[in-house]
């Protein structure tokens, strides 16, 4: 059994960011600030120290990292697993250990952080101020927002709760009267439907993503296989994050786990694509469609043993678009002699036995409701029908 942990990093400042200013301050014309409410934007807020906004966000993309990376979660709880702790925990010592180096370079900065407040205040008030009475009350009030000397000591905070265990173990019934039992049991009703809805989301974005990945591959051929899809060094690709975040979820959420191991085959066997040798270029490009096929019956295996969501849903709308007939065109281009032909030649006919099928229920259900609507209304479809009916000379141009 999978073991949940109940995890929360927060990254804070104790000190004022910024300050909000309303339209109706700036003493501009009412019918600017009219316009301007209307479209909802009432204020402005400018921030107090541009280099404590970003040092916030460069440590709130590592917390980002944190949770997209090790855990699954359900607003603003989230929860990591025994295999996901250890890279957890690291990354939150190498968070503690940015902040400390954030806070002294902040430390040494705010003499220019002050003086370029200074002079954003100027900026804002000296407009709206013809006696300079006022303006000095106006401006000192705003230079009193700025963070003394001391406050820029130390501002950012890095607060870590947990990891607490969480169970779901069959809670007793509380004992009136005894706040212990009454809290235990409310701890473990309300934490288990807590994590059942972050395995549902993370199950559902499984999905969603699946879905996505029919779809990239169904439009994607081999020779288009590159670095925006198995990622490089500076970057990750798109598959690799797909390959990745499934088996997160697959810790989490049974059901997952044959997705995420040929999302991460995918991978692989696309970086192979890529080889220099002409001979594993080709061994990958054959296993390349072979996996496409697997990664569609497991996606339909997966559709039978899941509940309604709006990512079945998606799920189930990319597979009925699924076809093979953009990629047996591209394996026909790209064969390099009869051996691959041959082998290929099974495929296509099965394919041509389908189209032949589906063509000819298409047909029967036009022609059925035809003469459906025409005897209801009189109206004719035959345009629309001929259209339909009207094949093409060429191949059709993807």
């Amino acid at each position: 059994m999978t073991n949940h942990y109940l995890l929360s990093c927060s990254i804070s400042a104790n000190i004022r960011q910024s300050v909000q200013i309303k339209f109706d301050d700036l003493k501009l014309p009412a019918s600017v600030v009219d316009t301007l409410k209307k479209n909802n934007t009432v204020s402005i807020r400018p921030h107090l120290s541009n280099a404590l906004k970003t040092e916030l966000d460069s440590l709130r993309v590592l917390q980002r990292e944190l949770y997209d990376c090790y855990c699954i979660h359900y607003g603003d709880c989230h929860f990591v697993t025994d295999n996901y702790f250890d890279s957890a925990n690291q990354l939150i010592k190498a968070i503690k250990s940015a902040a400390t180096e954030a806070n002294e370079r902040i430390a040494r900065l705010w003499e220019s952080e002050h003086a370029k407040w200074q002079n954003t205040t100027e900026n804002i008030l000296r407009p709206l101020f013809s006696d300079d009475t006022e303006f000095s009350i106006a401006f000192s009030a705003y230079m009193k927002i700025f963070p003394t000397k001391l406050e820029y000591q130390a501002p950012i905070q890095v607060s870590v709760l947990g990891p607490l265990p969480t169970t779901l173990a069959r809670a007793t019934e509380p004992i009136q009267g005894n706040i212990e039992s009454i809290i235990a049991y409310e701890n473990n009703i309300n934490t288990e439907a807590i994590l059942q809805a972050a395995k549902a989301q993370a199950a559902d974005k499984a999905l969603m993503m699946g879905a996505e990945l029919i779809d990239d591959l169904d439009a994607r051929i081999a020779t288009k296989v590159g670095k925006q899809q198995v990622g490089s060094d500076k970057k990750r690709g798109s598959w690799e994050i797909t390959a990745t975040k499934l088996k997160l979820i697959s810790d989490s959420v049974p059901g997952f786990e044959n997705l995420a191991d040929r999302a991460a085959e995918l991978l692989e066997i696309g970086k192979d694509m890529g080889a220099a040798a002409a001979q594993i270029r080709s061994q990958a490009t054959e296993k390349f469609y072979e996996l496409q096929d697997t990664i569609k019956a497991e996606l339909e295996s997966i559709c039978n043993n899941r509940d309604s969501s709006k990512g079945l849903e998606k799920l189930k709308e990319s597979l009925s678009l699924s076809t093979k007939y953009k990629q047996l065109c591209e394996r026909i281009k790209l064969a390099e002699n009869a051996k691959i032909l041959n082998l290929i030649t099974p495929e296509v006919n099965l394919e041509l036995d389908v189209y032949e099928q589906r063509s000819k229920h298409l047909r029967k259900l036009l022609n059925q409701r035809k003469e459906l609507i025409h005897a209801a209304t009189g109206d004719g479809l035959d345009d629309l029908i001929a259209e339909i009916n009207e094949k093409p000379e060429t191949e059709p141009d993807f």
